[in-house]
């Protein structure tokens, strides 16, 4: 893919407030302590650096310019806490637009979930196997909260335990989109389907090292699981197999 330029500006009070020129005066600014020596480095002049730097001001609801004059170093121009934010804000608006533009390049990602679009390109987890989906009912008693989770392709919901104080922390509700993360060492395989959170899949490959067995399931065209077992436990490839994960082993992400 050929490089890509986005120019992210931001308005306030439908008036522009922040353009990728004033993010480099600003940064220059930071750099320098200067607003003369920041026009220069940015190739415009003090009166187009003033101008614009006071534009911002009269916009924003903190000031972004602190001065100081005298001293040994002769005075300058330093950014405000705030200014720095903006700073920061930009530069991870300027990384979600690029990863925006990714997700849309591959049309392997459905646009229609915010949240699988995110964890896609955003998220990196030790956890293999990653799950979206919609809550279908929540449960309290007492400390603890289960969560059912529709799943599309899995013919009954994945139930998930976690504190109440976490249920209340990701306001969970009806029709809610969530990520569900589980490692690999907490799927076991079963022969037999095992009740809760069991589900049928055919093993389509086999890692086998000193120690460390893996299989990958494909439970279904859009759904592959990763398990470790053990050494006395054989497996082949093409056989159909139960997976099972204990709810108290699921973590729960959401938006």
């Amino acid at each position: 893919m050929s490089e890509i330029d986005i120019e992210l500006s931001i308005k306030l009070q439908q008036q522009l407030f922040v353009d990728p020129r004033r993010i480099h005066l600003l940064r220059a600014i930071e750099k320098c302590g200067s607003i003369s020596q920041a026009a220069k480095q940015v190739g415009i002049s003090y009166k187009t650096a003033w101008d614009n730097l006071n534009a911002m001001d009269l916009l924003s609801p903190k000031p972004l310019l602190q001065r100081s004059s005298g001293g040994k170093e002769g005075g300058g121009t330093t950014l405000t806490a705030y200014a720095k934010r903006v700073l920061r804000l930009y530069e991870l608006l300027e990384q979600t637009q690029l990863r925006a533009f990714a997700i849309l390049q591959d049309e392997n990602i459905p646009l229609t979930s915010l949240l699988s679009a995110t964890a896609k390109f955003s998220l990196q987890s030790s956890a293999r196997n990653q799950l979206i989906g919609t809550v279908a009912a929540v449960r309290t008693q007492g400390l603890i909260s289960e969560v059912r989770i529709n799943i599309d392709g899995l013919p009954q919901p994945l139930t998930a335990e976690i504190t109440q104080a976490s249920a209340v922390r990701l306001q969970l509700q009806a029709q809610q989109e969530l990520l569900l993360m589980f490692k690999a060492p907490w799927v076991t395989l079963h022969k037999q389907p095992q009740g809760l959170n069991s589900f049928k899949g055919k093993i389509s490959a086999l890692q086998q090292q000193q120690g460390n067995h893996e299989a990958v399931i494909q439970v279904t065209p859009q759904i592959e699981c990763c398990a470790s077992y053990h050494n006395n436990e054989q497996y082949q490839i093409g056989e159909e197999i139960y997976l099972s994960i204990a709810p108290e082993k699921i973590i729960l992400l959401a938006l």
